[in-house]
């Protein structure tokens, strides 16, 4: 049987690989006029604060944030080894590349949501995470949102007519993944079957949505993220029947190849583990 366009996987262009975030020879933002970017909170939302860098970094002409928490671009860290706590909106070599855009919750209809979308030439959407909230229960009651926002988001961009779309989860979602070669693979897909299940089902319904959506999507499930990882400045795409990519990446690497495929697509309608060099560590 012919896939239909809705079931077809389209890798563009094989590279199996280490590129350089940010390096003038990777990707080039001159054909990327307006880029969208969607952060929530934790700690998979928190690549959508990088990806507004990353943004800045390839000379995307403009970027729209939309987020509940724009507040967040002013924390120090941005819970990660590499941001110095500058919020770009405050920036003047900056500010007039962005436009905010606070919503109340994405649980709720959003009027007019799509108008932010006219013009995009790619979202990035970083909404939704995988912690169980036992520090802080906004993680559950606000944090996932993954499915309801992803479902407005889906919703402009096909009325906006904007197909390009990168778009985070998780590894060890469903039951037989061995899209990482890892042994952390089978300790993520046992939290995820225990004290994460709703994460693990907002992430599930949201990757459901994309599957069914006409857009030209790519899931991208990094490994490592953890707050302490210091960017390398590349990053690797785990490719099958190769030695696993390493779990200690930094989430502003993840953010620049999430921005690199925006921009220059290599593969469309599927997912993509991506990591660190083969060999490293996990952190701690």
């Amino acid at each position: 049987r012919t896939p239909t366009p809705r079931e077809q996987t389209t890798t563009m262009k094989v590279n199996p690989h280490e590129i350089a975030g940010g390096d003038p020879a990777g990707p080039s933002a001159a054909t990327c006029r307006k880029l969208v970017v969607l952060y929530g909170i934790g700690g998979l939302s928190d690549v959508g604060r990088h990806a507004i860098m990353a943004g800045l970094e390839k000379n995307v002409e403009h970027i729209t944030v939309i987020t509940e928490y724009p507040d967040m671009l002013d924390d120090e860290n941005w819970e990660c080894g590499c941001i110095d706590g500058t919020n770009p909106f405050n920036d003047e070599a900056h500010a007039s590349k962005l436009t905010m855009v606070k919503i109340d919750s994405w649980k709720n209809e959003q009027a007019n949501l799509v108008e932010h979308f006219h013009g995009a030439d790619a979202v990035i959407s970083c909404l939704g995470h995988r912690q169980p909230g036992w520090k802080n229960k906004e993680l559950v009651t606000k944090g996932l949102i993954a499915r309801d926002g992803n479902k407005h988001v889906i919703k402009a961009m096909e009325e906006a007519k904007v197909s390009r779309v990168v778009t985070i989860s998780s590894f060890g979602l469903n039951r037989g993944d061995k899209t990482w070669p890892h042994w952390a693979s089978k300790l993520m897909r046992l939290f995820f079957l225990t004290f994460m299940r709703k994460a693990r089902k907002d992430l599930q319904a949201m990757e459901k949505l994309f599957n069914e959506s006409s857009l030209d999507y790519l899931i991208v499930k990094p490994v490592g993220i953890g707050e302490d990882v210091v960017p390398a400045g590349k990053y690797f795409q785990q490719e099958p029947g190769r030695e696993a990519v390493g779990g200690n990446m930094a989430k502003m690497d993840v953010a620049r190849f999430m921005v690199d495929e925006a921009i220059q697509p290599t593969t469309v309608r599927g997912s993509k583990v991506v990591g660190s060099a083969p060999g490293t560590p996990m952190s701690g």
